[in-house]
């Protein structure tokens, strides 16, 4: 019997300990004891609604989007190394560090008075050259006339020899003229002919000669040309402009120093187009599938902090870039034209793509959501009392969260109030309690 008793006791006991302990942790108006029931298990079940602020489902867009840091690049081309191409000293520079240059500006001048007397020998073998040509033109048709003239002169003289020739032999017959004066007149005959057939020789090789001489001049007087170009050309270089409009971002040769012209050219001064700027966004590889061509972006810069730039994708670069350890790939961000010119290389971007937008969907603030291993629910009012409603989530875009199904318009959902401190309790102990 006693120890029934004493068994009866124990058990009294502890259910008294129970009771008392249920009764604090029921208790709203101790914050650590109700939370220590909800790190229990036992959920909210025990809060009521004035725990809540109740906010109404509503309707917005929601935006899908993908953060990534970047850098304020120039486009290809917009950076110009302008170096020379031939050597000399340099002799005048007209650009300092920060001007702007228009393009075909001089921006620098190399000695060049070899080029110039190089120039004036090649004009001088071109006119030498024309002169012989324009001598050809004039004089070898006077030539070939000359020539035709002499041969009917020979064929003149034939025709009197021939004459005499026969004369002769018939007063040789009658015995009036000797046998040596009918010799001599064979002779004379024969050595026209012979004449005659020379000078036609010579008036053929003259034709034919006439017009391939031409050509050989002409020829002659093209390479001349040539030749004045190719040292007109080397003078040109001698004369160093800006190929675009830019600010002179650095120089890097000054008056009276002198340039050797290698198999690279020595730069004088780099230029940099201002209005052809990029952004290059480094997207982790995790995210990099919901990027595409044509999406919208937006970034900030530290110049302008409270500024927000509007970009858009133009290209995804297929190689990876190792940064920190991390695989990302090149966004390229095509900057909204307005906002370029407040903009400078290499400036630190922070960037957000726009992947996707689901427009007027509906939404509930992001920390009305709680979540279980398999489910997500958000408190409502049900009959005067607080209860959790299952929901299907999906998109988050800053302090809300996109509701698939579960709720409608107009449905409020709570959201629990922060624990309350007493702000004169310095000593850290519950109110109303002494040492």
């Amino acid at each position: 019997m006693g120890g029934s008793k004493k068994v009866l006791g124990s058990v009294l006991l502890l259910l008294m300990v129970a009771g008392i302990g249920w009764i604090y942790l029921s208790d709203p108006k101790i914050p650590f004891l109700r939370n220590f029931k909800s790190m229990m298990g036992s959920g909210e079940k025990g809060l009521s609604e004035k725990d809540y602020e109740f906010k109404k489902v509503v309707r917005r867009d929601i935006q899908q989007t993908v953060l990534a840091t970047g850098t304020v690049t120039l486009h290809t081309g917009a950076e110009v190394k302008i170096g020379a191409r031939i050597s000399g000293k340099l002799r005048r520079l007209f650009v300092r560090i920060g001007d702007f240059i228009h393009r075909g500006k001089t921006i620098a001048i190399i000695e060049h008075q070899d080029l110039l007397a190089r120039v004036a020998q090649r004009e001088a073998e071109l006119k030498s050259d024309e002169a012989q040509l324009a001598k050809i033109v004039s004089e070898r048709p006077l030539e070939i006339d000359k020539a035709k003239a002499n041969i009917e002169d020979l064929q003149a003289q034939l025709q009197l020899a021939e004459k005499t020739l026969a004369r002769n032999t018939g007063l040789n017959k009658e015995g009036f003229v000797s046998d040596s004066a009918v010799d001599e007149a064979v002779q004379k005959k024969d050595t026209l002919l012979a004449q005659i057939k020379a000078a036609r020789e010579e008036l053929k090789l003259k034709e034919v000669s006439f017009p391939n001489d031409v050509s050989v001049v002409k020829a002659q007087i093209e390479k001349d040309r040539a030749n004045i170009m190719d040292v007109e050309t080397q003078l040109s270089y001698a004369t160093i402009t800006a190929p675009i409009d830019g600010i002179v971002a650095y120089v890097s040769t000054q008056e009276g120093e002198t340039v050797v012209a290698g198999l690279s050219a020595p730069t004088f001064v780099t230029l940099i187009d201002l209005s052809k700027l990029e952004v290059t966004a480094y997207v982790d590889e995790t995210d990099i599938g919901k990027v595409k061509v044509g999406q919208k972006a937006a970034f900030t810069v530290d110049s302008y902090a409270e500024k927000i730039f509007k970009a858009e994708a133009m290209d995804i670069h297929p190689k990876s870039v190792i940064k920190d350890n991390v695989v990302n790939y090149e966004v390229m961000l095509r900057i909204d034209k307005e906002d370029i010119k407040l903009l400078r290389p290499d400036m630190t971007a922070n960037v957000v793509v726009t992947t996707g937008l689901r427009p007027n969907a509906l939404a509930i603030p992001k920390e009305s959501v709680k979540r279980t291993a398999d489910k997500s629910f958000v408190a409502v009012r049900v009959d005067g009392r607080v209860a959790e409603k299952p929901i299907e989530t999906g998109w988050r875009e800053g302090s809300f969260i996109e509701v698939k199904s579960g709720l409608n318009e107009g449905d409020e959902v709570g959201v629990l109030l922060k624990p309350k401190t007493d702000s004169g309790n310095k000593g850290g102990r519950p109110p109303g309690r002494r040492p």
